[in-house]
């Protein structure tokens, strides 16, 4: 349980400049709570928010809004398609790289949640900066730019929990291109709303060894570090 104090000072701030986020992987089910997707739905449901609809009432709307726009893209699909290709690619409401938002004042530290859809075997996969998953993430980092979100944790490993498969020398790759994308991405999402501070928060699974933590800590400077004084504000 949340301490009460650490919620209402979240829910204080919520008119202010100083809006905070987290990306959270889900799959493409928008109605199935399983797993992790339960457990935040229980954390949001804990407590009554008093500024926006329910976390149902929002993925209600989510939802409407998904199947009004496939039903227009299926209307403009073109006649070369065919009926069994037309189904597979309108049948689901999301693909992998596509994201909602829910917006609460209930949860602490946390006004906004990114939910990103990922893939069942992307744990497995070998991803690339062209990969949706993380096309995905780079219009999460500009849509917290433009509606003026300066705090967004990320997964760093874009997985939530430590499997028998992710080796350290999966996770040092992986976590490389998440710090070299998220690097570039930030300079992209300053190009348009200016020289106003951004913090990104890389988060790691539970159970990660500590040789593990230590070797990625070690990692983020490196990539980050530039070797001379660049004012990003100025690009």
């Amino acid at each position: 349980m949340v301490p009460q104090p650490q919620r209402l000072q979240t829910s204080m701030s919520l008119y202010s400049e100083n809006l905070s986020a987290m990306v959270f992987l889900v799959d493409d089910r928008l109605n199935a709570s399983m797993g992790l997707k339960k457990k935040f739905e229980n954390i949001v449901q804990e407590t009554t928010d008093f500024h926006f609809p329910s976390f149902e009432q929002q993925r209600c709307l989510i939802e409407q809004t998904l199947s009004q726009q496939r039903s227009r893209a299926r209307t403009l699909r073109t006649s070369s398609l065919s009926r069994s290709k037309q189904n597979e690619t309108t049948n689901k409401l999301l693909q992998t790289g596509d994201f909602y938002l829910t917006k609460h004042s209930n949860l602490a530290e946390v006004h906004a949640v990114f939910h990103l859809v990922t893939d069942d075997n992307l744990s497995a996969m070998t991803i690339n900066s062209r990969h949706p998953i993380m096309i995905g993430v780079r219009n999460i980092m500009l849509a917290a730019s433009r509606y003026n979100i300066t705090n967004l944790a990320i997964p760093l490993l874009l997985v939530h929990e430590m499997g028998e498969n992710l080796t350290m020398q999966w996770c040092m790759k992986r976590a490389e291109l998440v710090f070299k994308c998220v690097k570039g991405f930030m300079m992209e999402s300053l190009s348009w709303d200016g020289d106003d501070a951004k913090t990104v928060q890389f988060v790691v699974p539970p159970g990660i060894s500590e040789d593990m933590f230590i070797a990625l800590s070690n990692m983020l400077p490196s990539v980050f570090r530039v070797s001379t004084t660049l004012d990003l504000s100025k690009r």
